[in-house]
């Protein structure tokens, strides 16, 4: 169990972790699966931008923790921490790293409203030293969510907004995450994507974690969903 430090911490923590430069990071972050990723502008989901992802709440967290654990699997994420922006007191982490996530890697930063966590979002995305902000919002406007999309533009980082419901937003792609059954009880999630900026949208698939690759599996490709306009 991790305990989040204050916003006051936070903000120190993120100051110590300044510097010049920014580190060596791939473009887009690839799910490393063919099918998903080439539908993505880039092969994968771009960095300098942030991600929508709306759905069952458990499943977002497992999925999320095991793309970002794979990225350092595979070395195209460096080793810097991951700030998870939540309004829970903790945040369960030998869960996470069952899923190839490394907690030692993690910030978790507590807010209960929106507007602290929109702001530590904000800052996260705005500094260099952090690999990837994960943050959960129960509501975010457009004016918002540009906001962020400019903080991350501003240092090539990458951002996944979890979402309470679909709103209008200036992030590059939307998910549907959701559980999945899987007959070996490995976790399992069907993943659907709803919107792209600059690419059609609509795919959905059922994605199983495979622990010994720490890599996504398909395991069925489902019936093609319409696309919603890019507006939404």
């Amino acid at each position: 169990m991790i305990h989040p430090p204050s916003i006051q911490q936070l903000r120190d923590q993120l100051a110590r972790m300044a510097g010049p430069g920014r580190r060596s990071a791939a473009a887009a972050i690839p799910v490393g699966v063919a099918e998903i990723d080439s539908q993505l502008p880039g092969c994968g989901l771009l960095r300098g931008g942030i991600h929508d992802v709306v759905g069952d709440l458990p499943a977002i967290t497992g999925f999320l923790a095991a793309l970002l654990g794979r990225q350092k699997a595979i070395n195209r994420l460096p080793s810097t921490p991951i700030l998870w922006v939540t309004p829970y007191a903790d945040l369960f982490a030998p869960g996470l790293s069952q899923l190839g996530f490394d907690h030692k890697r993690l910030i978790v930063a507590q807010a209960r409203r929106d507007d602290d966590r929109l702001w530590a979002a904000e800052e996260g995305l705005r500094e260099s030293g952090i690999g990837a902000v994960v943050a959960e919002v129960e509501d975010a406007d457009l004016t918002e969510t540009k906001r962020l999309q400019l903080a991350a533009e501003a240092s090539s980082n990458i951002g996944f907004l979890i979402r309470r419901r679909r709103q209008t937003s200036a992030a590059l792609t939307r998910w549907l995450i959701e559980p999945a059954r899987s007959k070996d009880c490995r976790a399992a999630w069907q993943v659907t994507l709803e919107r792209c900026r600059g690419a059609e949208a609509g795919g959905s698939w059922i994605l199983r974690w495979d622990d010994a690759s720490l890599s996504f599996r398909l395991v069925a490709a489902l019936a093609h969903r319409p696309a919603e306009s890019a507006a939404a």
